[in-house]
């Protein structure tokens, strides 16, 4: 590639760049990670147009997409779309279609590095849940042990290693605030059977702070492979796991002053990791964008904001955060956060170009629309994951 430079910039750029080739240059800012790169455009004009020129001639890829749970009138659907680079605007579309499967499984509950976890009620066992992980890509799936009656109200989550994977579902109302503890099922594919357990809940407090919600689990869980531990929201607080030690840590949020009532927004909070490893982003949308937090382990600090106004696709389209729009995914290669806009439409915003574009909407004639939902929406990393490895005395279907 040859990098364009204005001659009555010449010196300056020389010295700033040294006598390094254009090779040679290149060759150093493609092992940037983009994150990085973002930050280094901000150190001077000549490295900013240097950077977007490398961008542009060298575009990024991923191998981290989405899968979109949808449900139909008579049926649901897997669909798993593959990501593209935003800055690359001579490509038809940021978001192509991959594959997608029909099935039986009425939820899907998460996705942790390229498995999926299924949800379906067994009539044949009384009331019982049965859970599921398949490997799309593979096209594989085993159908775990019964699990627990459906009566009991629990929120459940994918741990995914290259060794092994668990199930880990606590039961939101079979709280011991004597003991501090709180009632879980953890399901580990070594021993290939299900372990109910009281799990130690420490800061137990904060469950009884006002205006917490003990029912409010709604969104996917964030599993940190780095620090090997799972993330949820829990209504008015953080709820940390530890896979190793199997504890329990409550942390408070942080407060949003922009939003008059927190009742009823918690479908619309968002976790995930940054590419810092260990390192959770919480996200806060209100009317005019989003609030970022970044959480280290035992605080939460203020990012910044990031302000959504209108969809950068020659568009009249506006729409206000909260309600109408749920954050749903942040890919980490390509530092785009992804939004669900309801009922059928998936924005992106990337901050690298700080633009708002619209990927992918789903569109059927009039009446099949209203027959179609987009349940869930979750990242998906496209790995050949042989579930047979696990467990080999398991029939796959």
């Amino acid at each position: 590639m040859v990098i364009a430079m204005e001659t009555e910039q010449e010196e300056e750029e020389t010295i700033e760049l040294g006598n390094l080739s254009n090779h040679i240059v290149e060759s150093i800012f493609t092992k940037i990670p983009l994150k990085s790169l973002i930050q280094l455009k901000t150190v001077s004009e000549t490295w900013r147009n240097l950077i977007t020129n490398i961008r542009h001639c060298y575009p990024l890829t991923t191998s981290t997409g989405l899968v979109i749970f949808l449900k139909h009138k008579t049926f649901q659907e897997s669909v798993f779309m593959k990501l593209h680079d935003l800055t690359q605007k001579n490509f038809p579309k940021f978001c192509t279609f991959h594959s997608s499967s029909t099935h039986k499984f009425p939820y899907v509950i998460d996705s942790c590095n390229g498995v999926l976890l299924y949800a379906s009620e067994n009539n044949n066992n009384n009331g019982f849940w049965t859970y599921s992980v398949s490997s799309p890509v593979l096209d594989q799936l085993i159908s775990l042990p019964i699990s627990h009656h459906i009566s009991r109200p629990t929120c459940s989550s994918l741990v995914f290693e290259s060794n092994l994977f668990q199930v880990i579902s606590f039961f939101w109302e079979e709280v011991d605030f004597d003991t501090h503890t709180m009632k879980c099922l953890i399901f580990e594919s070594n021993s290939w059977k299900w372990r109910e357990t009281q799990i130690q809940i420490l800061n137990s407090q904060l469950l009884q702070s006002d205006g917490f919600i003990r029912g409010q689990c709604f969104n996917s869980s964030v599993f940190s492979r780095e620090k090997r531990k799972l993330y949820w929201i829990w209504s008015l607080c953080l709820l940390v796991y530890d896979v190793d030690f199997e504890v329990f840590t409550l942390f408070s949020l942080p407060k949003n002053n922009s939003r008059r009532s927190r009742k009823d927004v918690y479908y619309s909070q968002f976790l995930y990791e940054s590419s810092e490893g260990g390192v959770i982003q919480f996200c806060d949308p209100v009317n005019s964008g989003v609030f970022r937090w970044s959480f280290r382990g035992s605080e939460f600090k203020f990012d910044h904001f990031v302000r959504l106004v209108k969809i950068n696709d020659d568009q009249d389209l506006r729409f206000k955060t909260g309600y109408s729009v749920k954050p749903c995914a942040f890919n980490k290669d390509l530092q785009v956060l992804y939004l669900h806009v309801l009922p059928h439409t998936i924005v992106a915003y990337s901050f690298e170009t700080q633009e708002l574009v619209q990927i992918w909407s789903y569109e059927e004639d009039e009446e099949e629309e209203e027959m179609c939902w987009v349940f869930k929406i979750f990242p998906f990393l496209f790995s050949s994951v042989d579930l047979l490895a696990y467990n080999k005395g398991v029939d796959l279907s």
